[in-house]
């Protein structure tokens, strides 16, 4: 499976509130750095999602590009969301940078699971 498909499916995931989806995606070690600073791990990112302290109630990706990175590949593009943070509605804007790199699945084959995920503010 390539990045972009694999970025779809989180995209579809994050939307839906599809945790078991989204923990199928992400690797054990993710590291999420958030565009407001904030971090998250795996084990927080979907505790957050899961919780409904953190929802999606719109997200869309442009300008999408893949670049090698050894096994792995990397997506840089642009990212637009409405989403519910603690209760409040906040339209976000950034750039971002996720790394996704090939890892064993669950029979055995190679999936590619998100191991970093880099976020920064992007102007309106």
């Amino acid at each position: 499976m390539s990045a972009l498909i694999a970025e779809e499916q989180r995209r579809q995931a994050m939307l839906g509130g599809d945790i078991a989806a989204l923990e199928a995606l992400l690797s054990e070690g993710l590291v999420y750095v958030h565009s407001t600073g904030g971090r998250d791990t795996k084990t927080t990112y979907l505790k957050k999602l899961a919780s409904g302290s953190l929802k999606y109630l719109t997200l869309s990706f442009e300008d999408l590009q893949v670049h090698a990175a050894g096994p792995g590949e990397m997506v840089t593009g642009r990212m637009s969301a409405e989403v519910i943070i603690g209760g409040q509605s906040k339209a976000i804007r950034s750039l971002f940078l996720t790394v996704w790199m090939p890892e064993p699945g669950a029979d055995g084959q190679q999936v590619m699971r998100m191991l970093a995920y880099q976020g920064a503010p992007y102007p309106v």
